[in-house]
């Protein structure tokens, strides 16, 4: 009990440095000085910096996910979805931004071990999405796979407004019987 308390708030002090400096400006030792743990206290717990930022972005990751499925654990509507993320950012600033760090811009030396985290997230928004969708009357020329990688698109390059250059992944593909012409929209 006393260990788990102990780790609890290890992650809760981490939360806040790691949301203010990122992951590669975050530092052990302004940690330990800044939140008053011992070191000992903490190589103990966490064999150090990368295992600490993965508990952090575990917590954020499943703290998000929680909240956004709400009570019922079911898919929300696209307003319940835009409102609880909002809830998430307001409520919990802290985790908030560690998880958007690693959401939008993962640090390249931790993100296969990220991957899983951002795999569970990206899946609510690939339901989310396709709920949206079944719910929506689309254009006869617009299949329900087309408008589904339109949306993962804009979201791409939405994430891509925070990447660098190195960062950048070849472009995506277009489905191969999805033709795009300015005067068209894809839903009715």
């Amino acid at each position: 009990m006393k260990t788990q308390l102990t780790r609890e708030r290890i992650i809760e002090a981490a939360l806040i440095e790691f949301s203010q400096k990122g992951y590669k400006a975050f530092g052990i030792n302004e940690l330990c000085k800044n939140h008053k743990i011992s070191k000992g206290i903490l190589y103990h717990n966490f064999s150090g910096k990368t295992e600490l930022y993965l508990a952090c972005v575990r917590e954020s990751f499943q703290k998000a996910v929680s909240i956004i499925r709400g009570e019922s654990g079911d898919i929300p509507s696209l307003a319940d979805y835009m409102e609880r993320r909002h809830r998430f950012s307001k409520d919990f600033p802290h985790h908030s931004h560690v998880f958007f760090e690693v959401w939008m811009t993962a640090p390249a030396e931790i993100a296969e071990e990220v991957a899983q985290e951002k795999a569970v997230f990206e899946d609510l928004n690939r339901q989310v999405s396709e709920k949206l969708l079944s719910e929506s009357t689309l254009k006869d020329y617009i299949s329900q796979e087309a408008a589904l990688y339109y949306l993962t698109f804009i979201q791409q390059l939405f994430r891509s407004y925070y990447l660098g250059p190195a960062d950048l992944k070849e472009p995506a593909v277009w489905p191969a019987n999805m033709k795009m012409t300015s005067k068209r929209s894809f839903i009715s």
